[in-house]
């Protein structure tokens, strides 16, 4: 299959993917604005109002600005590579196929995360520039957190769904992993308030990196290079490449497993 075929084929998987998860839904693609609104309800009560974490050093002095920055890298992030790992196994009719390439299956659903983000970060963006938080000088570095976060995010995916294939239980520990990582990363709370003996670990997080990178964005608050940007960087590409080259490596074997 040549490029042109590739992108034809991504399209209509993405398209599929949409059609399928919003068939015989009532509101259809706005369950895509509203999950996220509800969770950053949620959080906003439990830690704006319940807990009361004070953003004494960040940008704004909104928790919901503050919470909802996280949650748009963070959504897509958790939702690429929840899907990928069972991406091949739902898609095992497809795969058996002589020649198809099941790196598109991970990449559509990626996608598909990215748009869900972008329908978001558009209702977003217009609250912003409404209460006047928007700085919009800035936003240049949300293009390269977005670059960073989808590579990332496709090499996590080629690894979950390649090793899923044959360790079914890898989906259920994936789960648990990713509630970890998520109250492992500053979404919710400011990195200022974590005691300086365990600071280093939450910033070595290359999430951590991600989620400043966005604040700074569409926040200001701090020059354009984010700390902890290039340990961003090298994991982004390690784990691109790693997940790439592994997948590739089982997917031979995907036809008898599946």
């Amino acid at each position: 299959m040549n490029r042109s075929s590739h992108l034809f084929l991504l399209r209509e998987l993405v398209r599929r993917e949409f059609t399928q998860r919003y068939a015989g839904s009532l509101l259809g693609l706005a369950w895509s604005f509203i999950q996220p609104l509800w969770l950053l309800l949620l959080l906003s009560f439990v830690f704006s109002i319940v807990i009361r974490l004070p953003l004494d050093s960040e940008p704004t002095d909104r928790f919901w600005v503050f919470l909802f920055c996280g949650l748009l890298p963070w959504t897509a992030v958790h939702e690429g590579i929840q899907r990928s790992s069972t991406v091949i196994t739902d898609h095992a009719e497809m795969v058996k196929k002589i020649r198809f390439p099941s790196e598109i299956l991970v990449a559509a659903v990626v996608v598909t995360a990215l748009i869900h983000e972008a329908i978001t970060m558009s209702f977003f963006l217009l609250a912003l520039t409404l209460v006047g938080e928007l700085v919009w000088q800035n936003l240049p570095l949300l293009l390269a957190a977005l670059v960073l976060q989808v590579f990332l995010t496709l090499g996590l995916g080629f690894l979950m769904a390649g090793v899923q294939v044959f360790f079914r239980d890898t989906a259920q520990f994936l789960g648990m992993a990713l509630n970890a990582w998520f109250y492992l990363t500053p979404i919710v709370f400011p990195i200022m308030i974590v005691p300086e003996r365990y600071r280093g670990w939450i910033e070595a997080n290359p999430l951590s990196a991600l989620v400043t990178m966005y604040r700074r964005a569409l926040l200001g608050g701090g020059s354009l290079w984010v700390e902890g940007t290039l340990s961003l960087i090298i994991c982004t590409v390690v784990a691109f490449i790693g997940g790439l080259w592994l997948f590739r490596r089982l997917k031979p074997g995907f036809s008898d497993e599946i």
